[in-house]
């Protein structure tokens, strides 16, 4: 149930790639204008966490995780019935806020119940089934577009929401610390500014976030730019595009799979620290790539295969270092992670666009730079708190 609740943001975005042409041509505007879509759930999604992050401390996880839900599903009924692009994108900003709110809770969860290695082991399986959402949804999204329209994709995310409701409601206990006996709950506003207070004043955790959220603005560039590259610019059909995405998105489930097993072979932090260079190397591949010339899709999915497992190495890691000593602030933790993931990707996305979003050369650009980013956090970690930034049995 965890691993699904984190993948309502890939579902979200990735299941609607595939028909972006489709959806621009009906409503009038041009691919780059629809895929504004994807911009705009970002910027709900990166809002909802801090909001409802110390909420979930405050009331529980289970209230918040419902009305995510119930949220993510009426807001996806509403894409499907939209009849112009303004109507379509402020489903999409309620959509973001929606998935925002629920998807920033298991990483609390997985705090509550578990701690250390077994926390690790426990993020990495999270991370490893919502590695299989951006596997999945673009294939099931352009299976729907051969058949129906691109409304109906959206009228699909409406039942998987149902789906996920049905099972927080019956298959999910409360886990949230509870207050001792006569101790009175402090005011919404009092539990945030203490919990964001306290979240904000560990360096260790500023620079494992900072790591988390770079690395997924590497991860968003990509997502951002794959539709213009393999299709306008390589060729490839939508359902060819499908099968790339996919094969790409497998990337982090491989490195997901394996995280917890290199980081007791090798050390958490030189197998941190190889990743991170490793995502730097590919993403100036890619840009030199586009700077060529070189039109390959093998080249560049093989690429962004690579980057992928990067990134499933690094995502499982830096959450749990940033959660490890800040239990009793999980919930508000945990959504500041997720705001920054999707500030970055809003971020890295827009810079796609504004380098010329239509080429691999403006994809590998901001790839490349929030890789630099993403390794500069795990520099400044390392010499601020560099416990933080690797398991309790690292190196």
């Amino acid at each position: 149930m965890l691993g699904l609740l984190s993948a309502l943001p890939p579902i979200g975005t990735d299941a609607g790639l595939p028909a972006l042409a489709s959806m621009g041509a009906e409503l009038g505007v041009a691919i780059p204008q629809a895929a504004q879509t994807l911009t705009i759930f970002m910027l709900g999604f990166a809002i909802a966490p801090v909001l409802f992050g110390p909420l979930s401390d405050r009331y529980g996880r289970k209230p918040i995780l419902m009305l995510g839900v119930l949220l993510f599903s009426v807001a996806a009924l509403g894409c499907a019935m939209a009849g112009s692009i303004g109507t379509l994108l402020l489903m999409r900003f309620l959509q973001g806020v929606a998935a925002g709110a629920a998807s920033s809770l298991p990483a609390a969860i997985v705090r509550d119940v578990y701690h250390d290695d077994l926390a690790l082991s426990r993020q990495s399986y999270v991370a490893l089934v919502n590695g299989v959402a951006p596997l999945v949804a673009p294939i099931l999204g352009a299976a729907v577009l051969m058949f129906a329209g691109w409304r109906t994709i959206y009228a699909a995310m409406a039942v998987i929401g149902a789906g996920l409701l049905l099972l927080a409601a019956t298959g999910y206990a409360e886990t949230a610390p509870q207050p001792a006996p006569g101790v009175r709950r402090p005011s919404v506003l009092r539990a945030a500014l203490q919990g964001y207070g306290t979240v904000l004043a560990d360096r260790g955790y500023l620079a494992s976030t900072g790591l988390l959220a770079a690395t997924f603005g590497v991860m968003f560039a990509y997502i951002t730019g794959s539709s213009a590259v393999f299709m306008g610019m390589l060729g490839a059909s939508p359902a060819l595009y499908s099968l790339l995405f996919a094969c790409t998105a497998s990337g982090t489930i491989i490195g997901a799979a394996n995280n917890a097993r290199l980081a007791r072979r090798f050390g958490g932090g030189r197998t941190l620290a190889t990743a991170a260079v490793l995502n730097l190397l590919v993403s100036i591949a890619l840009l030199a790539v586009g700077r060529l010339g070189i039109h390959s899709l093998v080249l560049t999915a093989a690429l962004m295969v690579l980057s992928n497992i990067c990134a499933g190495v690094i995502m499982p890691t830096a959450t749990h270092g940033g959660l490890r000593r800040l239990g009793h602030v999980a919930g508000s933790a945990a959504a500041l992670q997720r705001c920054m993931q999707m500030v970055a990707a809003s971020a890295f996305g827009t810079l796609v666009g504004l380098v010329g979003g239509q080429s691999l050369a403006a994809m590998g650009t901001a790839m490349t730079a929030a890789s630099l980013l993403a390794l500069g956090f795990l520099l400044a970690g390392r010499r601020a708190a560099s416990a933080t930034l690797v398991p309790s049995g690292g190196a």
